[in-house]
């Protein structure tokens, strides 16, 4: 039965389950997403719904609706996603702003408050926070310490890896006054410094450059499959928005 058949009585959103979902997840794993057919549309299902959606140009809205099931049913044709699904989370809510003045933004505290609970206001820093929930978001197991940036450079601790350098969707760390940034590397710029996508960066998510000396390390969540390229010249040049740009020049 097709895709098509099985959402016709009714679209498909978080929170359901059963072989409807597993087909889904399937076709999805099929296009390249981590995902292993459990039937359950969890998180990390959402995201990467989300996420074939926006690359094939519908509505973003993580259902399964007759017209994203239509393109599930379709023989498989283009290669599979170079994204990693936490970077394409974190791409997915650029402009993200933090509340003007003493207001917090309802929409970003909310998203850290569901990987740390005790977070109130985004006038604390949330770096560490939006790493943290991007990483949950794709199905990733995200630091014990989801506020403090500098535990994503601890491998005996946290659950990453270190990579002997930058790759993208790596997780990135540095020191700054009065603590750290964690960011995630979404590419290069045509100046060679590292197009960086994260959160509070300037107050709100971004891709910002950074000079790759001032990194502490490059990281990887335990348990992914390892980026096949790692280094500076195998990333994509891309623009403010974290998209490739079509030459050098």
């Amino acid at each position: 039965m097709t895709i098509a058949a099985l959402v016709a009585a009714a679209p498909l959103r978080m929170g359901a389950s059963g072989d409807a979902v597993k087909q889904i997840q399937l076709a999805l794993k099929a296009r390249g997403y981590p995902l292993t057919g459990t039937g359950y549309f969890g998180q990390q299902t959402d995201a990467a719904v989300e996420e074939y959606q926006r690359r094939a140009g519908l509505p973003v809205t993580g259902v399964v609706d007759a017209a994203t099931a239509e393109l599930l049913d379709r023989p498989v044709v283009s290669a599979p996603p170079a994204t990693p699904l936490w970077l394409a989370v974190s791409l997915a809510h650029l402009g993200l702003k933090e509340g003007a003045g003493n207001a917090d933004n309802p929409e970003l505290v909310a998203d850290i408050q569901s990987v740390a609970r005790d977070y109130q206001h985004d006038a604390t820093p949330w770096c560490a926070g939006w790493v943290s929930f991007c990483l949950s978001r794709a199905g990733e197991k995200p630091s014990s310490r989801p506020l403090w940036a500098l535990s994503y450079a601890d491998t005996k601790a946290e659950p990453v890896v270190r990579l002997s350098g930058p790759a993208l969707g790596a997780i990135a760390v540095k020191i700054r006054n009065g603590g750290g940034h964690v960011t995630f590397v979404a590419g290069r710029t045509r100046g060679g410094a590292l197009a960086c996508c994260g959160g509070n960066q300037n107050d709100e998510v971004n891709v910002s450059p950074y000079r790759p000396d001032v990194f502490l390390g490059f990281f990887w969540p335990k348990g992914a499959p390892l980026p096949a390229t790692v280094g500076i010249t195998p990333l994509p040049i891309v623009n403010a928005a974290g998209k490739p740009v079509s030459s050098e020049a």
